[in-house]
This record gives C-alpha cells, structure tokens and sequence, in this order.
C-alpha cells in the first residue's frame, strides 16, 4: 500500500512540474558589461544586432537624455548622440533602423513627447505630440507596431495610434482598464499589456478585428519588463531563480528555471537572437515601495541564452501548423486499424505497458519525433484504459522525454 501511494504521489509531482516548469534544463545567467551610468526605466531597442538605450532615471534627482549603444561581440558600450527630451518610465518601439521613444516622464513634468532617433545618421528628430487628453507619466504608457502603425496606451483609457506613412494620429478603441505601472509587447501581430493590475489579466488588442479581449493566468506586480521570443511573453527578474514564460494562446504562465539573480525592477529587457539581456533597473523592494532615482552602483548588465529553452510549440500561424502531437500524422504509410502493446523502458530501468488503439500508439509516435526534434511538450499523456484498476474515475501516465530509454510497438489484432 505505501509503494502504491509513494508511486502515485509521484505521478502527480511529475504531472504538476510538467504544467509549471516548461524544461528541467537549468539556465544560466552571465554577468556582461556594466553600464557606463546607473539607470532606471531606460527606453532599449535593438537594430543590426546592437543595443541602443535611451534616458532613464539616474542615481541623482534628474532624468537623464544620454544615448548609449552597447556591441554584444565585444561587450562594450559607446556613447551615442543625446535624446531632445531627458525622460525615463518611456514607451518604446523599433520600425527598422528608427528607434521611437514615446511619452515617460522627466524632472517634476510628465511627458505627452513622442520622438525618433536613427540610428544610421546617429540623429534625434521630434515627432508629433500624443495627443492624449491627460498626462500619464513615467511606466505608463504602453506600445507597439503592428502594420504600418504605432499603437499607443495610455494607462487603460487611453488609445491611439500613430500611422508612419501619413504621420497622423488617430483616437482607437481603449480596452477601459484599470492599468498602472505595466509592461506591453506585439506577438504575432497582436498587441498585449501584462501586469499592471491587481486580476492577473492580460489584455490583447487584435488590429484586425479592432477590439480588446482579455485573457488569464497572467502576472500580478507593477515595474515588470517583457520581451519577445519565438511568440513568448519573457519576463524576468520577478524571481532570484525562475524566467517567467507566459503562453497567449494556451493562456499559461510558465517557470523556467535559472541561476540565481538579483530581483529587479523597473529594468529593460531585450532579445537578440536567442539571448535575452536584462539592462540596469534597481534591486527589488521586498515592501512594494519604488523611488524612481536608479541605485547609485547598480549599472548591472546581464544575459541568458534561450537556445535550450524547452517550450510547447503551440502559436504557429494555421497555415504553417505541423500536426498536433496528439494526432497521428496523415499520410499513405500510417495505420491505424488494431491494437498494440506498447513498452517504454526507462532511463532507470523501469518498464511500462500500454495496451492501446493503433492510432493512440501513432499519436505517441508523432509526438516523440516532435520532441526529439526539439519541438513540443516535454511529456505525454497516456491513458491507461482497461488498465485503471483501484477506485478512480481514470488514470493517466505522463512520460517524460528525457527518461525514455526505448520502446517497442508490438501490434496484434483482437
């Protein structure tokens, strides 16, 4: 009876690691370049492979309008022209080699100024106001480019977009929340602003559809930072030993371990290729207070790479979708009339038999191939059938990839 319950309890541990933590692989944070200056809520985007930050709050009482461009090939920062506006707390979007600095606040005013450095010419150009009717202030302006259009928000009430052919402003639909302190990004040609409130939601704005919807499971907390990858809300730094991974589709929040690191906020984060680099910011507040000045020493700079971030490939485009792990591939050499018997053998020896429907064992087949691929979840579900014996309703086996030793498909006919 005890083996029983130690058995069971351990498949229950297994399953609810699977749900939270996307890959058992540990990643590890590198220490880069410190900043030439502290800083704080700093407007980062990248352009040919290089890091370009912008303001930010400095360690003394001002905001500052300095420039720096940082070389990840030879971690090294250079000083760049200055912004037109010192701000810090600002919104930020890069259109090709233009990087857009959009609103923030600078010493004692909140800002409505909306402007564009080039990187090429090394220049700062003012652009149009934002023509919001209240003035929002550092952290609260939120944006993104989607088509030919920058779309910005103002706390949660707040909505325009900025057209780059006609250079124009235009009122949008706002998603009327209650929003403060948030982060925004563009996935798939969606735009979404996380954190920020007190329900855990994450609101999405769909330009084609020109509507707000709001999904679940998100993050709760203010002074986060996000980035992009392969269509993944990153945010670090929430937590000295996790990289928090949310799913729009699937509407999950994901932990990924990691290396012990500094909580931070109000930071800048960014991606290149498959590294993340998380810039500046001040040590995290355990009571919830933020000062806006940057901690005098804390120019910290560092990275992680995403190459062996396991995660489920679930958001491609429908007309680039592989079939679904679950479902048995299509094609002339698949069969899926009879049964089989199919073995797992374990890493540690232990083996398992699954008396199962031909097209159960090809679903299991398409999802090992994914995953030995690199692609899909790092378990599978399998239900026992027949085989559930005690008092549950069913029972299901989740086998973890990188236990699998072997297995074998030995198909019969009843």
């Amino acid at each position: 009876m005890k083996k029983f319950i130690f058995i069971f309890m351990l498949l229950i541990l297994s399953f609810m690691q699977s749900k939270q933590i996307a890959n058992a692989t540990t990643l590890e944070w590198n220490k880069l370049s410190d900043l030439p200056e502290a800083r704080v809520g700093a407007s980062v985007g990248v352009v040919d492979g290089k890091i370009y930050l912008a303001g930010g709050g400095t360690p003394t009482s001002v905001y500052s309008n300095k420039t720096f461009m940082y070389d990840p090939s030879i971690d090294k920062w250079t000083e760049k022209k200055e912004m037109l506006s010192p701000r810090g707390g600002a919104a930020t979007v890069v259109v090709g080699s233009e990087i857009f600095v959009i609103g923030g606040e600078s010493e004692n005013k909140t800002l409505n100024k909306f402007e564009v450095y080039d990187t090429k010419s090394d220049k700062w150009t003012q652009l149009e106001d934002i023509p919001f009717k209240t003035l929002k202030g550092e952290y609260n302006v939120y944006a993104g480019f989607i088509g030919n259009k920058i779309y910005v928000l103002g706390g949660g009430n707040e909505f325009h977009s900025y057209n780059l052919e006609t250079k124009e402003w235009k009122n949008e639909n706002d998603p009327a929340a209650d929003l403060k302190f948030a982060t925004g990004v563009v996935v798939n040609d969606k735009f979404y602003v996380l954190s920020g409130n007190d329900k855990n939601l994450v609101y999405e704005f769909n330009p084609s559809t020109n509507n707000w919807t709001t999904k679940k499971n998100g993050l709760k907390g203010k002074y986060f930072t996000s980035s992009v990858y392969k269509n993944y809300i990153i945010v670090p730094a929430v937590n000295p030993n996790v990289l928090y991974v949310y799913t729009v589709d699937k509407e999950e929040l994901l932990k990924i371990n990691t290396t012990r690191t500094e909580m931070r906020q109000a930071a800048s984060s960014i991606i290149i290729d498959d590294t993340l680099y998380v810039i500046g910011g001040k040590e995290y507040n355990i009571n919830n207070s933020f000062k806006r000045l940057a901690d005098r020493n804390y120019k910290s700079v560092i990275s992680i790479s995403l190459k062996d971030l396991e995660l489920p490939n679930n958001t491609e485009t429908p007309g680039d979708k592989d079939p679904d792990p679950a479902t048995p591939p299509k094609d002339g050499a698949t069969d899926e009339d009879g049964d089989a018997l199919l073995i797992i053998t374990m890493v540690n020896g232990l083996q398992k038999e699954y008396d199962l429907s031909m097209k159960e064992v090809n679903a299991f087949l398409s999802w090992y191939k994914k995953r030995d691929a690199g692609e899909g979840p790092g378990f599978y579900e399998i239900d026992e059938h027949d085989n559930n014996k005690g008092p549950f309703e069913s029972k299901k086996d989740y086998v973890v990839f990188k236990n699998i030793l072997m297995f074998e498909v030995n198909k019969y006919k009843k």
